[in-house]
């Protein structure tokens, strides 16, 4: 199934991450950062799930954060895209 990851700069600087238009995270301004059990549960992941990035900033605020974060995780997608599933 695909499944779309989108990552929304909001005007206050924090970063909605979605999964399928479903809110399921934010990182905030203030700290930057998340752990990779975090995207894991922000994926959902279930195998034979095929994923895509997507990023949206309307308000053109910290275009090079939003650009970091947008290649990090489309970097893990590609590879959890990547994983074949073997069926015995």
């Amino acid at each position: 199934m695909e499944k779309i990851i989108k990552l929304i700069m909001c005007r206050d600087k924090s970063i909605k991450i979605n999964l399928d238009d479903q809110e399921k995270h934010t990182i905030e301004a203030q700290s930057r950062s998340i752990t990779a059990e975090k995207l894991y549960e922000i994926m959902s992941f279930t195998p034979g799930n095929k994923y895509a990035v997507l990023s949206e900033n309307e308000c053109n605020v910290d275009v090079q954060v939003l650009e970091f974060f947008t290649e990090l995780i489309t970097e893990i997608v590609g590879k959890v895209n990547a994983i074949e599933i073997k069926v015995n």
